[in-house]
């Protein structure tokens, strides 16, 4: 019956996993994999999700993103996405208020992965 559920498309059976755990699971994928395309896709995964978790993918993904930069400066794919998620989780929507504290906490956040990774 479980495998008919996951072939239908219905609920599967299995633990769900919260946003914050496959931010994690990305950013080890980013971290401990060998090949490029590997990293790119984790990459590619953790910028689609930066657009609506920004503070978790910033607060856990930072320092990963800023080494893929050092790193891999030959792909301008992965540099690409990494850039984009960059921009992702420091810029602000319209609808968001300006005084927000998540986005106090991810700046402050950022500012000490930057200075602790560049300098």
């Amino acid at each position: 019956m479980n495998f008919l559920r996951g072939v239908m498309g219905g609920q599967s059976a299995g633990p769900q996993h919260t946003e914050a755990e496959t931010i994690q699971k990305l950013c080890d994928r980013v971290a401990s994999s060998t090949l490029l395309d590997d990293r790119r896709n984790a990459v590619r995964a953790l910028k689609s999700l930066s657009k609506k978790y920004r503070l978790e993918v910033g607060i856990q993904a930072m320092e990963h993103l800023i080494h893929v930069l050092q790193t891999d400066r030959s792909d301008s794919e992965i540099i690409g996405y990494a850039l984009d998620t960059l921009f992702n989780i420091i810029s602000n929507d319209e609808e968001e208020e300006v005084d927000d504290v998540e986005g106090k906490r991810l700046h402050l956040h950022m500012h000490d992965a930057f200075r602790h990774n560049l300098w």
